[in-house]
């Protein structure tokens, strides 16, 4: 059996996931430096904090819009429409003469 095959990731997807790894390890190193008792830079980490949630709310809201508008349009994920391949299947059965009556 074949591996099917994922697409690439776009960018954006990219990047919300590097704000999470960047979000992350900056929320760890915070609280690893306060566990050493050493001077952690709050304002530095909340300011990375606050800045990649906020790039995730952006995403999840680009990605919600982009979603709808293809099932609106009848698009999948590629941008081809949903009726292509029933439709096709549909034309080469009238055209066998093997379509349901």
């Amino acid at each position: 059996m074949k591996k099917q095959e994922r697409p690439p990731w776009e960018f954006s997807k990219r990047l919300a996931a590097w704000c999470v790894i960047i979000a992350t390890a900056a929320a760890v190193a915070s609280y690893v430096l306060a566990f050493l008792g050493l001077d952690t830079a709050e304002g530095i980490t909340t300011t990375i904090f606050t800045g990649c949630i906020g790039y995730l709310v952006t995403y999840a809201a680009k990605s919600t819009a982009e979603k709808v508008s293809r099932n609106r349009h009848g698009l999948d994920a590629e941008g081809t429409p949903f009726g292509v391949q029933a439709n096709n299947i549909e034309t080469e059965e009238m055209a066998d003469g093997t379509a349901d009556t």
